[in-house]
């Protein structure tokens, strides 16, 4: 199955369900890489760069994406602190993002750590 998906407003990012780990997703063609080789949790979701989160249904080459519900940018700001704090980051409480595609350059400068 294609896992192309024209929904998604790239950069985007994966939450893992109640683990505070995202993933970043900066392209198609790093969620096509993604979505071929993992299998995706019970509450695994994509957030995209405009504030759409997509449940994943399944995993691998059966991805499929259910209907966006929309994420508010508090929502995700907490989502991008916890995952900051998972990895060692000092100052969490001070991050900010006054939108959703700048919460994103957050998620994608703690990669880069």
């Amino acid at each position: 199955m294609d896992n192309k998906d024209d929904r998604i407003n790239w950069p985007a990012v994966i939450r893992h369900g109640e683990d505070p780990e995202l993933t970043y997703i900066p392209d198609q063609a790093a969620w096509l890489e993604f979505s071929s080789h993992e299998n995706a949790g019970e509450d695994d979701a994509v957030i995209d760069s405009t504030g759409h989160q997509y449940r994943i249904m399944n995993g691998g080459s059966d991805c499929r994406l259910q209907t966006p519900e929309t994420i508010m940018l508090n929502e995700l700001l907490g989502l991008v602190k916890a995952h900051a704090a998972a990895r060692g980051s000092c100052c969490v409480a001070k991050l900010y993002a006054p939108t959703i595609q700048e919460a994103m350059k957050i998620v994608a400068s703690l990669e880069d750590q």
